[in-house]
């Protein structure tokens, strides 16, 4: 991270404090999922015919929400002293996704005949 933002982040999350700044993650939280569901929705409605200027303003809308869950995360990282917690879990998460596109991707294999199982 950037040493002068983390030390703006730090300033709001020593400012704010633990308890509200965990309430505000779950605020943001909150806020991306609904901005997420609304891109959702608009890339359905756009395959049937929809407009795409609309969805470009959703997906701005979805990029501010996701841009005030990852300041708001990093301040939670850095207040709870999380940062090698986040690490592993993140390397691992990552490793684990992979893992099962792999079992997938071998479960899909076509069996004798051609098909996939």
């Amino acid at each position: 991270m950037n040493a002068k933002r983390a030390a703006k982040l730090m300033q709001i999350a020593h400012y704010y404090g633990e308890e509200k700044q965990v309430c505000k993650l779950m605020e943001e939280l909150g806020e991306a999922t609904s901005a997420a569901s609304e891109v959702l929705m608009l890339l359905s409605y756009h395959e049937q015919g929809g407009k795409k200027r609309d969805l470009t303003a959703r997906l701005e809308h979805l990029a501010g929400e996701l841009a005030d869950v990852v300041n708001v995360t990093e301040q939670i990282i850095q207040l709870f002293g999380l940062e090698t917690d986040f690490k592993v879990a993140r390397h691992a998460g990552i490793q684990k996704t992979l893992k099962r596109i792999r079992e997938e991707m071998s479960n899909a294999q076509p069996d004798r005949d051609g098909t996939p199982d």
